[in-house]
């Protein structure tokens, strides 16, 4: 994967992974929190922001996407400016977050089981 394909990851696939529960559940109660999910998207965005950012400008171009995940990218660019802040690509993550935990927190207790994690949300 080059590195424009992972500039593209940033803000679709790294936003949130129910998949990673060893990481994500750092409490270990067989629980993910919305704090455990947010510091989890964090330290993924972190990681592959810092793959991306090639010129080291703390900051992702659309040209730099490469045309990939644009849609995702255009909506996490929340100043419509044309480039992605590491903190944009944060605080995009955590609007996602909410969403998810919204659909799948069926109990409405704050965090998610195993149950909730893997149920299927339209």
């Amino acid at each position: 994967m080059n590195k424009y394909s992972s500039s593209a990851l940033i803000i679709g696939s790294i936003v949130l992974s129910f998949s990673a529960q060893a990481k994500t559940d750092t409490n270990n109660d067989g629980f993910f929190s919305r704090e455990e999910l947010i510091a989890s998207s964090h330290a993924r965005i972190e990681k592959k922001f810092a793959q991306a950012d090639a010129n080291h400008d703390n900051k992702i171009t659309m040209d730099e996407l490469a045309g990939q995940k644009l849609s995702v990218a255009k909506a996490a660019d929340a100043d419509k400016d044309g480039v992605i802040t590491l903190a944009e690509a944060k605080k995009h993550s955590e609007a996602t977050v909410d969403k998810r935990m919204a659909k799948k927190d069926t109990d409405k207790d704050g965090k998610l089981s195993k149950e909730e994690r893997q149920r299927k949300t339209s």
